[in-house]
């Protein structure tokens, strides 16, 4: 557990590091663009694009890096044998449960099957009420004399 803390720190300390060096590039470039007499506008707006460019494959290689690195992780933790004991410790419980004491589900099962009976109920007494309303139109038209 404490390797995990470490890792958060470690991980931690690594973007102020970066954050860091950015900052000190950053200021880098401006100075040198300072000295650097640009001769036209183009060719600023060309260093410009080269430096977005950039910038932006930087951080998709980033992002890449940070979800690989918290895949790893949840990989590792997933497959660590302390979540396996915590795993068997719970379904062992629940087994013994149901062994003890089945009707639990079978109180389960027979909610499940009740609710199933009375949805299929409720479809069956609307389209009887909807076939009955159908008849009834039909009826009064008959007695009125239209044609159906």
């Amino acid at each position: 557990m404490i390797a995990l803390i470490q890792l958060g720190d470690v991980a931690i300390g690594a973007v102020f590091r970066v954050g860091e060096k950015s900052a000190d590039r950053l200021a880098e470039l401006r100075s040198r663009f300072d000295r650097e007499s640009l001769r036209t506008a183009g060719e600023a707006w060309a260093r410009w694009t080269i430096l977005a460019e950039r910038g932006a494959a930087e951080r998709e290689r980033g992002v890449r890096g940070a979800q690989r690195a918290v895949d790893a992780a949840v990989e590792r933790l997933a497959h660590s044998t302390i979540v396996e004991r915590v795993v068997d410790a719970q379904l062992n419980r629940v087994l013994g449960m149901l062994e003890h004491d089945p009707d639990r589900i079978r109180a389960l099962v027979r909610g499940q099957r009740d609710s199933i009976v009375g949805e299929a109920v409720g479809r069956v007494r609307a389209g009887a009420a909807a076939g009955d309303s159908a008849v009834d139109r039909f009826t009064m038209r008959v007695r009125r004399g239209e044609t159906p």
